[in-house]
């Protein structure tokens, strides 16, 4: 026989399952409710093309795909609880920078992810994968890569480096081709701005990169495989040579490449001079350029090296005018 106890006990049971389905019950009327009211925004979407305009230029896609990674703002901000405003011409502004927009669009319409390699693009991508809120493009570009890893390594060799800064390692890098196993072989303020210390420690040591800073505060230099000698005014021919700025007149802190024209002029070798690039003397370091204004640049026409992006025909465009003073260089072997 039972006793009062177990009536009180399914007499609590009951009223606990009664309480739970009149919640189940207000939930759901809750979200039938909700979806009557978001339905004539979701209608408004429905059987057209939606017209996104980033950043002031325009992409095409449909429905489906906004929605296709329900996590995400794309999804969210079409879902129909929103109202949304459109532009005169039909279309939904988003302020974002248009530039890496496709590789997003493009993994909702696919699923696969793919990214860029350049790592400056990859880091503008995140920034906009994470605005967007699309994890999987997020967690790929997490994920260490080879170029990452170069260029921390790339960090650890160029330590001893007090010109460039971790972004110029980084662009340097990424001309070199991820070629690695720099060292320091030459430093003008520790051994010495004459050009016999130049050369005492820079011949016969490979392919260079030599970065040269002046008391005006420009920084730039060049590269070649061709190894330095104490000639006596060789010209040396290179395919591979290449100059760059890291800190110019013209362009200030963008960091520029400008590549070999007349191959047959890459560099002189002259051991009066420290390093010379291009016949019509491109970059000339004098000796003891850090006590004298001989060392000079002049562009000659872009006749032995390009001019950079953004530079046509001023040919005192690195330093502002053709002769200059150093404060320091340093050459890197390989």
């Amino acid at each position: 026989m039972a006793s009062d106890s177990d009536f009180d006990e399914v007499s609590t049971r009951i009223r606990e399952t009664q309480d739970l389905l009149t919640s189940v019950s207000e939930r759901v009327r809750a979200e039938r409710d909700q979806l009557e009211r978001d339905f004539p925004k979701l209608h408004k979407f429905e059987g057209k093309p939606i017209k996104l305009d980033i950043g002031g230029f325009i992409f095409k896609t449909s429905l489906e795909t906004l929605r296709k990674d329900t996590d995400s703002m794309l999804a969210s901000m079409f879902s129909g609880r929103f109202d949304m405003k459109e532009q005169e011409d039909g279309s939904y502004f988003i302020d974002r920078d248009p530039t890496h927009f496709r590789f997003i669009l493009n993994f909702l319409r696919t699923g696969k992810v793919i990214v860029p390699h350049d790592t400056i693009a990859r880091e503008e991508l995140l920034l906009e994968a994470e605005f967007y809120n699309i994890k999987p493009i997020i967690d790929k570009l997490n994920e260490p890569t080879d170029s990452q890893s170069a260029i921390q390594a790339m960090g650890s060799e160029f330590s001893s480096s007090t010109l460039m800064k971790t972004e110029d390692k980084r662009v340097l890098l990424s001309w070199l081709s991820g070629k690695m196993n720099w060292r320091l072989i030459y430093k003008a303020s520790r051994d010495g701005f004459r050009a016999a210390n130049f050369h005492r420690c820079c011949d016969n040591k490979g392919e260079t990169i030599s970065v040269i800073h002046t008391t005006g505060g420009y920084l730039f230099g060049g590269y070649t495989d061709v190894p330095w000698t104490s000639a006596s005014g060789v010209y040396k021919q290179s395919s591979q040579s290449f100059l760059f700025a890291f800190r110019s007149s013209s362009l200030g802190n963008t960091a520029v490449k400008a590549t070999i024209v007349n191959s047959d002029h890459a560099v002189i070798h002259n051991s009066s001079y420290c390093c010379i690039f291009g016949r019509g003397y491109n970059i000339n370091i004098h000796d003891s350029s850090n006590t004298n204004s001989i060392s000079s640049s002049n562009w000659s026409n872009g006749e032995y090296y390009s001019y950079p992006p953004g530079v046509t025909s001023n040919k005192y465009w690195l330093v502002g005018q053709e002769n200059f003073q150093t404060q320091d260089i340093e050459v890197f072997g390989h």
